[in-house]
């Protein structure tokens, strides 16, 4: 039966490794993709007799609002931080380093929700973005940040990317 109350909208609130980042701008997009192969046979031309899947790919575009060292370092994850109190980074790292090194629990839950029963959770988001700071008088200055699911072995077979729900069970 339809419910107006499954109608919603609303921000969401982001946290990385459990630490919240802070304010954001134009809200989440989460984006999952299944990949299939067909196969056919003669009989039938081209026309697919089956498709099994060949892969999955489950990413999050985030806007950070906030322009801190920080966050910059949380979109640049190769970064190192520098500096007293960690006030600079610096960037340039080996080619070659892998990304799963830098993998963080990414959790997004919508800020007006009393429960988290709508949360999207990534278990090893890395940073495929790049980044462009951009400096204007007339724009706010953000950072945009697309995170990538990699494949969490600890977990099993349906659950290797991530969940949508309730975080806390």
């Amino acid at each position: 039966m339809p419910s107006a109350t499954n109608v919603t909208l609303g921000a969401v609130d982001v946290s990385i490794n459990g630490v919240d980042i802070g304010h954001c701008k134009g809200g989440a997009e989460v984006t999952y993709e299944p990949e299939f192969t067909e196969t056919s046979v003669d009989l039938y031309g081209n026309t697919p007799i089956e498709a099994r899947l060949a892969g999955e790919r489950l990413t999050a575009k985030v806007k950070f609002a906030e322009y801190t060292i920080a966050n910059l370092r949380k979109a640049i994850p190769q970064a190192t931080f520098a500096g007293a109190g960690d006030s600079r980074i610096t960037l340039g790292a080996k080619a070659g380093k892998k990304a799963g090194d830098d993998a963080v629990l990414l959790v997004l839950h919508p800020s007006n929700m009393g429960t988290r029963a709508n949360d999207v959770v990534l278990y090893k988001a890395v940073v495929i973005s790049s980044v462009n700071l951009v400096h204007a008088n007339d724009e706010q200055k953000m950072i945009e940040v697309e995170f990538l699911a990699l494949v969490d072995e600890s977990k099993s077979d349906g659950n290797y990317l991530g969940l949508i729900g309730d975080s806390t069970t």
